[in-house]
């Protein structure tokens, strides 16, 4: 009776599975073999005959005692594969990368490249998995004719989550220097005593309260002279409902010190409700960016990760208003993947390249 390793089955299905998450790697019939024989070679061999009952059990017994050692040598196998492949490569699988990455940024201006690769490619990966192409080129291709697979390609990039305080850089970089000069710069002028600020795209409202937080507490001394208002708009009803009602899950305060936890919110069932003080600085409108008129007068304009969502045209038409909604040496803060386009970048000073924080001139 002909005995049957299957092991060899059980690594082929792990390696189906691996690459079909993989676009970096040469799939074609001559790497696979390569990957699977290599791995078989590192692994104990499982022998069977056909006539062995229980099949399935056995598969899965195999699975829980050597699948660890089974994905560390697959790992290994597909690196040394793609690094090291048996024919011609047809592409440079790097360089396809780099280019639908500078496609990306040339379209809608979303600059990617300081995310962390694995992680960008993995998310990457599900959109080209739903487009069935092979590789990064192929991609690119889907990009230039099918724009509407970017706005599903963004939702997959930014995971259209928020927190409170999310990039801890930026809201240090607000506390400490921004929101102060906003503050001296009321007190010297002596002509308004209100800070006016809109978050642009607020969605359940964990920005908007986050500036409400910081500026309670700097105000807190000056709060019979100086008041404070933010405006909060966004075109999605739902989401506005959500943030009016303040109250958020514990996903929401990852980001967030305790300290701040604790003195802005109170505990209730399954979650936190933000406190009334904070609550009365923000104001929720519906509103869209490109269509309604801009919110006057504001010291700050913050509108971080909605840029990626529109072509460079409305990108363009959108911060020339956000300028003009800006007073003279207002402040306007983007998403961290974002940056000025066009005649943007000669009515902007930059202030801190890192964060996305530039000053009306």
């Amino acid at each position: 009776m002909q005995a049957h390793n299957i092991m060899e089955d059980i690594v082929k299905n792990y390696l189906d599975e691996i690459l079909s998450m993989r676009f970096d790697v040469c799939t074609c019939d001559i790497c696979r073999q390569n990957i699977l024989a290599y791995t078989l070679s590192r692994v104990p061999a499982q022998y069977v005959t056909t006539e062995i009952g229980a099949m399935h059990t056995l598969i899965e017994q195999i699975k829980v005692e050597h699948s660890s050692k089974i994905l560390r040598e697959l790992i290994v196998a597909i690196q040394l594969v793609k690094d090291n492949p048996r024919h011609e490569k047809i592409e440079d699988d790097n360089q396809a990368y780099q280019l639908l990455l500078k496609q990306i940024k040339l379209d809608r201006g979303a600059d990617f490249s300081h995310y962390r690769e694995a992680l960008l490619k993995r998310r990457m990966n599900l959109r080209m998995k739903m487009c069935k192409v092979r590789n990064y080129s192929e991609y690119l291709q889907v990009l230039v004719h099918t724009p509407a697979e970017y706005e599903k390609l963004f939702e997959v990039l930014t995971i259209n989550v928020s927190s409170f305080f999310r990039d801890k850089d930026v809201w240090t970089k607000l506390k400490v220097d921004i929101l102060p000069a906003i503050i001296a710069a009321k007190k010297k002028s002596g002509d308004s005593h209100k800070i006016r600020i809109w978050s642009a795209g607020c969605s359940h409202g964990e920005e908007p309260y986050s500036l409400a937080i910081l500026l309670y507490e700097l105000l807190e001394k000056d709060a019979q002279n100086i008041k404070a208002e933010i405006v909060a708009t966004d075109i999605d009803k739902d989401c506005l409902n959500i943030a009016r009602k303040g109250f958020y899950g514990k996903d929401a305060f990852k980001e967030m010190s305790s300290y701040y936890k604790n003195k802005f919110f109170i505990p209730v069932s399954d979650g936190f409700q933000i406190i009334p003080k904070i609550k009365e600085l923000v104001i929720f409108k519906e509103r869209n960016l490109i269509h309604d008129e801009a919110v006057f007068g504001a010291d700050m304009v913050i509108c971080r990760n909605v840029f990626i969502y529109f072509n460079r045209s409305l990108q363009e038409h959108l911060i020339m208003k956000f300028h003009g909604a800006l007073l003279k040496g207002g402040y306007f803060v983007m998403g961290m993947t974002e940056s000025l386009l066009g005649e943007a970048r000669h009515i902007f000073r930059t202030e801190d390249s890192l964060c996305r924080i530039y000053q009306k001139i």
